[in-house]
């Protein structure tokens, strides 16, 4: 299993406890397990999404069989109460402290 970071955005009319589930059981059923969930409340959007001017926002952490995201991404996509999403690979620890620690260069 891999695991990724989503950024979701629920409809403002949605509460917190409702988007626990809804995420959840829709990465439950594609096999996937919630690591780490932080909810950021009530935000106004930059630009209206599908014609709301804001949205509930929420971060997950989770893992999920890599051919499974696109399950995961199409129930999404279904499901009325999500306005937006993002879904990404969390960087290995290796590869991070790899980045992190490359010297800078001199003058």
């Amino acid at each position: 299993m891999k695991k990724y970071e989503a950024l979701v955005i629920f409809s403002p009319s949605v509460t917190g406890l409702d988007t626990k589930n809804a995420f959840e059981e829709l990465a439950k059923k594609s096999g996937g397990n919630i690591l780490n969930r932080v909810e950021m409340g009530k935000r106004f959007l930059g630009y209206p999404v599908k014609k709301s001017k804001e949205g509930y926002v929420v971060a997950f952490d989770f893992e999920l069989m890599p051919d499974k995201v696109a399950e995961l991404k199409r129930s999404l996509d279904l499901n009325e109460d999500v306005l937006k999403y993002t879904i990404v690979i969390k960087e290995t620890s290796k590869a991070a402290i790899k980045l992190g620690a490359a010297p800078a260069e001199k003058r």
